[in-house]
């Protein structure tokens, strides 16, 4: 099973050229990898030639955000697996191998999600795979967790930082949502997966040492806002008739105490993201006729993943620990 390796960067080559290293110790013969160039002032071009003379890369006159970015590198790669890193990871030994291992075990797995840690403290997990809940809420699987309590196991969805798909379930699905730019594209797709029944399982060796947000600052107004709009336009397009039915008012209710405190956070993005999602609804729902269309399993089967939503306290655990672990 050939596989091409896909790293989307701009302007971070001390992050890219360390992931690099990494990528060029652990390839095997037959892969490839693709290097695609939000269009850096860094100079990344011009040292992956010097550098890494076996690397593809693609030069992008403009800055076209992870999701567009992301796309463009599979549509250029041919390898029968796509594994996405972001720019700032580094892969530990062994993790190509791990990542791809279980693709040979059924057919209809779709992704398989690797296991980031933190670059600050290499033994507590950032995310192995993605959580859903019923408020429409999702989250990094496993953060917090020692990586040394994590088996592999199904999870919902895979974390775009560390994975690999299927490109049969990628043409079957289609690719990420460019609109989005960045940020929960990921999230969008592993529920295009699910919706037509491919399974995405955690890799739990495949670890990847990440530097949190180092691309765009964790906790920054840019991030949020992005955050805000695309939770929005990725539940208009993936929830299900039923489940919104049902789970509607608890995301109702969500947004609706994330807006209401907004003035007492001073998180103006949150709320310009909230709004700013409004301009796309029409195109989105567009897309939601085409994608719940096209939907292969049971309502129920769809349910049994949605988690109760966490608490406050936990939600607030989670932020400290990713805000101390981050790079800034």
């Amino acid at each position: 099973m050939r596989c091409s390796i896909i790293v989307v960067t701009y302007n971070g080559w001390q992050h890219t050229h360390a992931g690099l290293c990494a990528i060029e110790r652990d390839l095997p013969p037959d892969a490839s990898v693709v290097v695609v160039d939000n269009a850096s002032t860094d100079g990344t071009p011009d040292r992956i030639r010097a550098q890494f003379p076996t690397v593809q890369p693609i030069e992008n006159e403009r800055n076209l955000g992870f999701a567009a970015g992301a796309n463009l590198g599979i549509a250029r790669s041919e390898g029968d697996v796509v594994v996405l890193l972001n720019s700032d990871v580094v892969i530990e030994p062994g993790f190509i191998a791990e990542i791809l291992a279980p693709f040979a075990r059924s057919s209809r797995i779709g992704a398989v999600a690797g296991t980031l840690v933190y670059q600050r403290r290499p033994e507590i997990v950032a995310s192995a795979g993605i959580d859903v809940f019923r408020n429409g809420l999702a989250l990094d699987y496993g953060a917090g967790r020692r990586r040394s309590d994590l088996t592999d196991q199904p999870v919902f969805g895979a974390s775009g930082g560390a994975v690999a798909y299927r490109r049969t379930a990628l043409n079957d699905v289609g690719l990420f949502p460019e609109a989005f730019f960045m940020y929960l594209e990921d999230v969008d797709l592993a529920w295009r997966l699910r919706l037509r029944g491919w399974e995405t399982m955690l890799a739990a060796n495949a670890v990847a040492a990440h530097a949190v947000s180092a691309s765009s600052g964790e906790g920054s107004s840019f991030k949020r806002r992005l955050l805000a709009r695309n939770r929005i336009w990725t539940l208009i397009r993936c929830f299900p008739r039923g489940l919104s039915i049902r789970y509607g008012w608890r995301v109702a209710r969500y947004d609706g105490l994330v807006l209401a405190s907004a003035p007492f956070r001073h998180d103006g993005a949150s709320v310009g993201g909230r709004i700013e999602a409004l301009g796309g609804v029409r195109a989105r729902l567009a897309e939601r006729r085409l994608i719940q269309s096209r939907t292969t399993v049971k309502q129920a089967e769809i349910e049994q993943w949605l988690r109760p939503e966490p608490a406050a306290s936990e939600l607030l655990r989670l932020r400290k620990c990713s805000r101390e672990l981050a790079i800034d």
